[in-house]
């Protein structure tokens, strides 16, 4: 059995195994639709345009 294990697990821990578009969510509302990742952001467009300018972020 835990060679089984060790095959489908590739000695990979366990944090690096959840990887893709649905493991991504938006810090504020929870969205995983239209991340915003650039500089570590982590955050939907709809929250960016809520926070922007507290953030630091003006428009031009």
């Amino acid at each position: 059995m835990a060679e089984k294990e060790k095959k489908k697990n590739r000695g990979v821990p366990v944090e690096h195994n959840f990887q893709g578009k649905g493991q991504r969510k938006c810090r504020f509302c929870g969205s995983a639709r239209a991340l915003i990742r650039s500089y570590g952001m982590k955050i939907c467009r709809r929250c960016f345009r809520e926070v922007a300018e507290e953030i630091g972020f003006r428009k031009y």
